[in-house]
């Protein structure tokens, strides 16, 4: 996503405000993929510094995403909201793009020419914002450990117990059940 500040970038102090749709290709996190199929929609207010442009966006989307529990594929709702600043210029060579400001020790990210990219800063700020573990409902039931039905469909009729217990565990189980010879 390119945003032209050529109207802006000479004048300290100009401000402009522009309306943001961005389509976003599938991102790989967690071991899972994440699939976006409309666009992010949103706002982007851009400052002139003098020494930097400072970028405030606001989006909000989609995501798809598979549950941690049962597998299933279910839309998790996305909202994001980033500041961040660019410098005009390129970094050193071996310097990574983004790079830590030694006056205000804030992230500043470089441009070159009447453009700034924001791409990967809504696609990272994106990432940060889905779920470490993602859950189709609070109460999802998960996969059958025995013969893998998805449960919130209904009980799997495998004649699993639900008092399974951990082979490792299974001589503690054993003691509860044993009198107490002791006493």
């Amino acid at each position: 996503m390119r945003i032209d500040v050529s109207d802006i970038k000479e004048e300290t102090g100009l401000h402009k405000r522009i309306d943001l749709s961005v389509s976003l290709q599938p991102i790989e996190f967690g071991g899972q993929e994440a699939r976006f199929d409309r666009p992010f929609t949103g706002t982007a207010e851009i400052w002139n510094l003098g020494d930097r442009l400072l970028v405030q966006a606001a989006l909000t989307g989609e995501a798809e995403l598979s549950c941690g529990r049962c597998l299933g594929r279910y839309r998790e709702p996305v909202e994001v909201s980033f500041d961040e600043e660019f410098v005009e210029g390129e970094p050193g060579e071996g310097e990574p793009a983004v790079q830590e400001d030694e006056d205000s020790g804030r992230t500043v990210s470089f441009y070159t020419g009447d453009e700034i990219d924001l791409t990967d800063p809504l696609r990272d700020n994106i990432l940060l914002a889905l779920p470490m573990k993602p859950l189709c409902s609070e109460d999802c039931q998960g996969l059958c450990p025995n013969c893998g039905a998805d449960l919130n469909e209904g009980p799997c009729g495998c004649g699993r117990s639900d008092e399974r217990v951990d082979p490792r565990l299974a001589v503690l189980k054993d003691l509860l059940r044993k009198p107490d010879s002791q006493s």
